[in-house]
């Protein structure tokens, strides 16, 4: 009996050993070899209004805008379980793979580097945006209910001018923008010029959580005496870039997708109502890239989040970033503003718009109330936009 006992443990932890573990990792590649493209043609991955805005800004294309190689991806496709994202700034990759297959995948010669982002199958929790009730106001006869929003973000003198807008390009990085397609009486579709699902590349986002629906409301709602937005002339690029129902690492990989797909199609803001914590030792992609994209003349505007004295989330404290703190509607700064931390004391950020009882139009067409600097920063958006001079 002992023998046997003995010899049934011996088996276990040999398969413990040898028993495979799933891993998500990011992938790192040394260089673009194979790429069918080159930064002397930028027409060829690039579209003409990015092309018009890097000429305007004086920002030449460079390797890092040319898409990663087709065949590296699928050397590397051969071995994942499951591709989940790329990214051409950052020459990286990110996939399911079981721990025994990381070996083979940093024996390529074309891979610099592997970091490990999960492990174990994702959790997923059901979680919805949460609005309250918005009851009934006095509505201001021009803005109707969502008048504190553009009073709060400065943007009520431009507008006065007849600022409204025109010819600015947004892209908003959201969760999802469930209903705006049907939602008629509110947004004006043809503003709307483009769509994708990250996360998802086979989705539909109007299908997907109205978090993101809330936020366009506050820029694009163009319903006189009950809801205008701050910049209902501007045009805009849809592109779910987060899912609520799982946190993960690798969610700022879509973030940082969100953004080249953003700047290949020209965009001049993007409003990304949205943050991540620092997990470990793990390289903060969305700070990389988003520093990226302000140095290719886009604006980017993120909330700073909602952690009072516990620090900005991730990607607001980057260089260039406009991190939008939150105020009430008597322009007081909010206690659940994040804060950085300077010179041993905890700063408001400069930036601020309304973010407490902040009227929004949800996924069901109705007018809500929302909290948190998610609804600070597309009023920013929204005011840099219709600044006479952007």
């Amino acid at each position: 009996m002992l023998r046997f006992f003995i010899s049934l443990l011996l088996f276990l932890g040999g398969f413990c050993v040898y028993a495979e573990e799933l891993l998500t990792v990011r992938v790192w590649l040394l260089d673009k070899e194979g790429c069918e493209y080159s930064v002397t043609h930028p027409d060829e991955f690039m579209s003409e209004r990015s092309i018009a805005r890097h000429k305007r800004d004086n920002v030449n294309f460079s390797l890092n805008d040319l898409p990663i190689s087709k065949v590296y991806k699928n050397e590397i496709a051969t071995i994942a379980n499951r591709f989940i994202c790329h990214s051409n700034w950052l020459n990286s990759l990110v996939i399911e793979c079981d721990s025994a297959m990381i070996e083979n995948i940093k024996n390529f010669p074309f891979v610099r580097r592997i970091e490990v982002l999960c492990r174990g199958e994702i959790v997923r929790n059901e979680i919805k945006s949460e609005f309250y009730d918005f009851g009934d106001v006095k509505r201001h006869p021009l803005y109707g209910v969502a008048q504190p929003i553009s009073k709060a973000a400065n943007a009520t003198q431009h507008h006065k001018k007849g600022c409204w807008g025109k010819d600015v390009f947004i892209a908003v990085l959201d969760d999802g923008f469930g209903g705006v397609d049907t939602l008629t009486q509110w947004f004006d579709k043809e503003r709307i010029k483009f769509n994708c699902d990250i996360v998802n590349p086979n989705g539909d986002i109007f299908r997907e959580d109205d978090h993101g629906t809330a936020v366009l409301s506050i820029m694009l709602a163009n319903r006189i005496g009950e809801f205008v937005g701050v910049a209902p002339e501007s045009d805009y690029a849809l592109i779910r870039t987060e899912d609520i129902g799982f946190e993960a690492p690798f969610e700022e990989d879509f973030f940082v997708r969100g953004l080249e797909i953003a700047d290949s199609l020209g965009v001049d803001i993007v409003n990304a109502s949205l943050g991540y914590e620092q997990v470990g030792d793990i390289t903060s992609v969305s700070c990389i890239a988003s520093e990226i994209a302000t140095k290719k003349g886009i604006k980017v505007v993120t909330s700073c989040g909602n952690k009072g004295d516990g620090g900005f989330t991730l990607p607001a404290n980057a260089d260039g970033v406009i991190a939008v703190g939150g105020t009430d509607k008597r322009g007081r700064v909010i206690d659940f503003t994040s804060k950085e931390f300077i010179d041993g004391r905890h700063v408001a950020p400069k930036v601020k718009a309304l973010a407490s009882d902040v009227p929004v139009i949800n996924g069901g067409g109705k007018i809500m109330s929302a909290y948190g600097t998610s609804f600070a920063a597309p009023a920013i958006s929204g005011a840099i936009a219709v600044k006479e001079n952007f």
